[in-house]
């Protein structure tokens, strides 16, 4: 099968599996009822800044969050990111990522971390506090292979372990994203998308454990242990479509248009759209928008929608004649509920 057969059946199965998730989505009502929802927070300065609408041209090491089948894109033998996102509610957001050129294709391993600081533990008795406190641990670790089929075709896979515990109760399942990109003769770049697709997870442990007096039974028999049985919350899938479009109106200045149409299960659709003007291919400025159709009010009569606008730039310099170092800063707007975000990004390119 040539690249051009394999490209169009990628495209189709993604297809059919978005219009099958359409089908069978939930409605905006779900909203916070999915499990592992941090699987929604973007990655990357470059990215966020752009109102995540990458899909259809991101390459390299960013491509592992936005579209697998760009990671495929680079000219690099070797590519290192560490990335930090000053996150809402004081949660900080940690990613590390690498990628390499192996004779078959490209290779990547990434990892996530939340660290949501010190929080009381309460409980029905002590509903002010028992005087200790603990910490949620997430995380997700992901496993990428991305490849080109020809200069103008590639597919890519990003299968995720995610793992969340809070005290002594946790719950861990997979996931998987999957991605095409298509680059035509004239400047037009598409990308389809499917992500986030994968089993249900359930918590369980000591926390959902109780000690209770067994009813109807003589005085003094030994109490009993029972465990609740947690429910099962699906994960917050999406399918993408995607159109990037690149111009040059000056000798070493490029401008990329970028848009994208993003489904989601557990959420109300979302249109993003970004724009990227570069020097040189050394200098970036970015800005993007995030809309969320159908978004009502709160209940305060202001915007429900947490995102506004985002900007950002970035620096690429050439260390050695092998050697670049990628800098890239992103500002995401919030609502007057939260703190808006920063976000730092490093890359080392081999």
């Amino acid at each position: 099968m040539n690249g051009k057969k394999l490209f169009l059946v990628a495209v189709t199965l993604l297809m059919v599996i978005g219009v099958s998730l359409t089908a069978l989505a939930g409605n905006p009502e779900k909203k916070g009822t999915a499990s592992a929802e941090e699987l929604l927070i973007p990655v990357g300065a470059r990215g966020i800044a752009l109102g995540g609408a990458t899909a259809a041209y991101v390459s390299g090491i960013d491509a592992i969050y936005w579209n697998p089948a760009g990671v495929a894109r680079t000219d690099q033998n070797l590519e290192a990111n560490f990335s930090y996102m000053k996150y809402i509610a004081d949660i900080n957001v940690t990613n590390a990522a690498l990628i390499t050129k192996t004779g078959f294709g490209h290779i990547g391993f990434s990892f996530q971390s939340l660290s949501f600081g010190d929080i009381a533990e309460t409980t029905e008795d002590q509903p002010n506090g028992t005087g200790r406190f603990y910490s949620p641990a997430f995380m997700t670790i992901g496993l990428t292979y991305a490849r080109a089929m020809s200069d103008r075709i590639f597919v890519g896979v990003n299968a995720k372990f995610i793992s969340e515990t809070i005290m002594e109760a946790s719950a861990s399942t997979f996931a998987v994203d999957m991605g095409v990109q298509y680059k035509t003769s004239y400047g037009v770049q598409l990308g389809v998308l499917m992500k986030n697709f994968g089993a249900p997870a359930r918590f369980s442990g000591r926390a959902l454990e109780r000690t209770v007096d067994v009813p109807d039974v003589p005085p003094g028999s030994p109490t009993r242990n029972l465990a609740f049985k947690g429910e099962k919350f699906e994960l917050p899938s999406s399918f993408e479509m995607a159109l990037a479009y690149e111009m040059a109106p000056m000798e070493q200045a490029l401008v990329t248009f970028c848009g994208t149409y993003r489904h989601n299960n557990f959420l109300n659709d979302q249109l993003c759209a970004g724009i990227e003007a570069s020097y040189d291919n050394m200098f970036f400025l970015r800005a993007g928008y995030d809309y969320a159709l159908n978004e009502g009010e709160d209940v305060a009569g202001g915007q429900s929608y947490t995102y506004g606008p985002n900007f950002g730039f970035g620096l690429l310099y050439p260390l050695t004649t092998t050697m670049k170092m990628a800098f890239d800063f992103a500002y995401r707007t919030t609502t007057d509920y939260f703190d808006n975000n920063l976000v730092f990004s490093a890359t080392m390119l081999f």
